[in-house]
Parts: C-alpha cells; sequence; structure tokens
C-alpha cells in the first residue's frame, strides 16, 4: 500500500510540476499587440476617417512636371550636415556608413552611367563590404555564428581576383521581384539570435529596373550591380542582359500599368489562369492595352541564355492597379498608405516584406518620387525641413509638430522613419508607420507591433521624443 501512495503521490508531482511548466511556457508565448494601439480609435483605422479630417485632400500637392524637377534635383543634391542645437546633425550618424556599405543617396539613371570603370573601383567597394563583414558578429538561419571558414567563402564567392583593370558595364533589367544583397548568398546574416534582421539584406527591387552589371560571383549565379538606390548583389536569375536600347524600350514607356496594391499576380494566359509572377507596389510595367477582361502588358523575362524575352503578360481587371502614376493628393496618400496597414515588418524588406523606410519609399513612388532607400536619405530629400530641438519638453515638442502639415510630411531619425498623419479627433497628434518592434503594457507584458500601424504621439512605441526631422514632400 505504502509503495502504491508514493507512486500516487510521485505522479501528482509530476502532475504538478508539468502543469506548472506548462503554465509558464504559456506566460512566455508573445503576444500580439491590439488592432487599434493605445490611444487609437476603432474608427481611426480606416481612411476615410483621415480624408474627413483633411482641409483639401484632392489638391495637387506637385504636378507630374514639378516632381519630375524634384527628381533631377534629387539626383545632383549635396547634402551638407551642420550643428543643431548644440549637438551634431542628427542625419549625419551612419550616413557615411550607409555610402561606404553601397547605399545611395542621389538615385543613379543605371542605363547613363560610363562605359566603362575602373577595376579599382570595384576592388575598393569589394573590400569596404568584405570590412563590414569581420566588422561584427553574425548568425545564420541556425543562429550558429559566422566562424572564419564561412566568412573566408562568402570572400572568395566575390571573386575578386577576377576583376579587370578596365569593367566593361553590361546592362540588364529586374525580371522578378528581387532582393538585392551584400554578400552573394541567399543564406542570412542575422544580427542576434533573437531577432530576425537580415544585415545581409540591403534592399528590394521590384521588376523593371534597370540595372548596370559590374561583376559576377565564383559560381556567376549571383551580378553584382548598380541599381537606381543601391549597389551589390543579385542573383542572376533575377537579371536579363541586354542592350540599353531594350531595355528603355520598357523602362521608358510612359504608358505603364502600377501596382497600386501590395503585390499583384500577373500571368502568362489571357484567361488569367497561369500565374506567373507577382509585380510588387508602385513596380511598373509597359502597358499594351486594357480591355474589358483585363490589361496586357510587357512582361520581362531572362531567356536560357540570360538575355532579355520580352512577352505579354495578363492582369486581372479588378486588379489593384493604376494607369500611370497616381496624382499625388492627401486623399491618394492616405489611401495607398492603408493599402500597407498591418502588412507584416521585414527589415531592408527582406522575405518580400518591406521595412520603415522601404514603405515610406514605395509610397511615394506611387506618384513618381524616387529617393534614396534609407531614412536619412528619404528626410534629407525635400528642401523643407524642421528640426525639433531636443531639450523641449514633451508639450512643446507636440505644439511644435502640430504646426507641420500632416499627410505629405515624414518624420524620424536615421533609425526609423513615419508618416506624420496630424491630429485626431482626441487633440492627440498620430503616426503612420512600419515598425519591427512593440511595447511594454501596464502590466509589463510585452506587446508585438511588427506591422504597418498607427499609433499616438504620447504612446511609447513611437512617441514624439523619438522624431528629430520633419521632411516635408511639396514644392
Amino acid at each position: 500500500m505504502n509503495k502504491k501512495r508514493t507512486i500516487v503521490l510521485l505522479l501528482g508531482l509530476i502532475f504538478l510540476f508539468s502543469s506548472g511548466v506548462s503554465s509558464q511556457e504559456q506566460e512566455k508565448k508573445p503576444h500580439h499587440a491590439p488592432n487599434a494601439l493605445p490611444g487609437v480609435e476603432p474608427e481611426m483605422l480606416s481612411p476615410e476617417y483621415w480624408i474627413g479630417r483633411m482641409d483639401n485632400p484632392d489638391e495637387v500637392v506637385m504636378t507630374p512636371s514639378g516632381i519630375e524637377r524634384l527628381n533631377a534635383m534629387l539626383r545632383t543634391k549635396k547634402v551638407v550636415f551642420r550643428e543643431r542645437f548644440g549637438r551634431s546633425d542628427p542625419l549625419e550618424r551612419d550616413f557615411a556608413l550607409d555610402l561606404k556599405k553601397g547605399l545611395i543617396m542621389n538615385p543613379l539613371l543605371s542605363l547613363e552611367l560610363p562605359e566603362t570603370l575602373p577595376g579599382d573601383s570595384l576592388r575598393v567597394w569589394l573590400k569596404d563590404i568584405t570590412d563590414f563583414l569581420y566588422s561584427r558578429d553574425f548568425y545564420d538561419n541556425r543562429n550558429v555564428t559566422y566562424n572564419e571558414d564561412m566568412r573566408r567563402e562568402l570572400v572568395e564567392k566575390m571573386n575578386t581576383y577576377a576583376v579587370p583593370d578596365v569593367i566593361t558595364r553590361r546592362y540588364g533589367i529586374i525580371v522578378n521581384h528581387a532582393n538585392m544583397r551584400f554578400f552573394p548568398t541567399h543564406v542570412s546574416g542575422y544580427s542576434d539570435t533573437q531577432w530576425e534582421l537580415d544585415h545581409f539584406q540591403a534592399t528590394g527591387v521590384c521588376i523593371g529596373n534597370p540595372v548596370a552589371v559590374l561583376h559576377q560571383s565564383l559560381e556567376s549565379d549571383f551580378y553584382y550591380v548598380q541599381t537606381p538606390i543601391v549597389r551589390g548583389w543579385i542573383a542572376s536569375r533575377d537579371i536579363a542582359l541586354a542592350s540599353k536600347t531594350q531595355i528603355r524600350e520598357i523602362t521608358d514607356d510612359t504608358n505603364f500599368l502600377m501596382a497600386t496594391g501590395d503585390k499583384i499576380p500577373v500571368y502568362g494566359d489571357p484567361a488569367c489562369q497561369n500565374f506567373a509572377r507577382y509585380f510588387y507596389y508602385s513596380a511598373t510595367m509597359p502597358l499594351i492595352r486594357h480591355e474589358d477582361t483585363g490589361f496586357v502588358v510587357k512582361m520581362p523575362l531572362r531567356a536560357p541564355d540570360g538575355s532579355l524575352d520580352v512577352v505579354n503578360g495578363y492582369v486581372k481587371p479588378d486588379a489593384d492597379v493604376h494607369v500611370g502614376y497616381l496624382s499625388y493628393t492627401k486623399r491618394n496618400v492616405i489611401t495607398q498608405l492603408f493599402k500597407l496597414l498591418n502588412k507584416p515588418y521585414g527589415w531592408h524588406d527582406q522575405d518580400n516584406k518591406r521595412s520603415c523606410s522601404g514603405t515610406m519609399r514605395v509610397l511615394i513612388r506611387c506618384f513618381g518620387i524616387k529617393t534614396g532607400r534609407t531614412p536619412s536619405f528619404l528626410l534629407s530629400a525635400p528642401d523643407h525641413q524642421t528640426y525639433i530641438d531636443p531639450s523641449l519638453s514633451t508639450e512643446e515638442k507636440m505644439a511644435e509638430a502640430a504646426k507641420l502639415e500632416p499627410f505629405v510630411t515624414m518624420a524620424g531619425t536615421p533609425g526609423h522613419i513615419v508618416l506624420y498623419i496630424g491630429k485626431g479627433h482626441t487633440g492627440k497628434l498620430y503616426f503612420m508607420h512600419q515598425a519591427g518592434w512593440g511595447y511594454e503594457d501596464e502590466n509589463g507584458e510585452h506587446l508585438f507591433v511588427n506591422r504597418t500601424s498607427i499609433n499616438a504621439a504620447d504612446h511609447s512605441w513611437y512617441h514624439i521624443n523619438s522624431p528629430r526631422v520633419f521632411a516635408t514632400f511639396r514644392k
């Protein structure tokens, strides 16, 4: 009997222990933040709410010709940093490092670059990115630190020894939504073991972008290219090589279809049964014709020999698309951004998602505005900038921000960028943005946001004390 009691007691203890572990595990599970974050009313999660708070929602903020003048200015604009409020310029942080890694402040016209490039220039660029590889720890998909052998393998794949003294640029066009990588690999290089921030990822590149090809990896599976906004490695399968004339027939066609939804399927047959590829938010494809059955576009492909082929692509008639760029109005801005509401975060656009700056960059590209990729580049782009004194009180910062023009003003620092959307009926100021973190609630529990969302400027997720620079995109 004693033996039986002992067994029962042990079983009971095991049950209690396992229940406690289960309870603890339950508590440790991540929790999502509510759809409407603290300070956000449910009706605010609709573009109509914010359109109703606009004075002139359909006023054209900049005409197409004005936008083209802005784009031309951005291709040559010199950014000058100076001390502000007794501190260094807030946009200066990481600016030089970003340029050294291959990010481009002044968007390039890839097809207008010189025909040749000194090989030493490319060797320096590859040396800079090699230095970045050895500057810190990186972790692969197994949460294993990159060791010396793994780093050496990446360096060998860059094929630096094959760089000639004089490089003759080849030219190509992106044929799939592509990932630009700092190294010729699809394997991730995470910053730590807890957050999936792939520091080998440079940016996402939309279909139809022209590129200048400078080099190829040891196995020829990656090209080192110059896109309009980043220099780095793209899988060769995503690029078709062609003459500049062939590429311009696609990139310079002013009659185009633009994706105004998150990602739009393109099909290989008129019945839209055979999926071909997606073209993503703000990407364009030349329009052949618009019929009752849908849209017919020119779809660039990579032929088996790596050259450019162009075939008809088909888009459904009810797809979220627009012929040409959208008119740059506040109604269109907020309507477009709300199409990305709750879309998940992706560091540097990894996994075909978007980061904070990736979201803002493709948002304004829907109107034809073309900028660099990072928050600093975006905030440096327009001439209308307001710097907030960090020594001001929270109330004073709120008052300064309230003077600015909502819906066409971005705010932030080198680490993050948001769209300022103004004052709600609550009297609070609000931001809309894509961010990869969460916040602690009143019980100390971490709530994950990690998506495009709206937040009140008095909430900790992104407080009014965070942005230092407000940049207004208007003439």
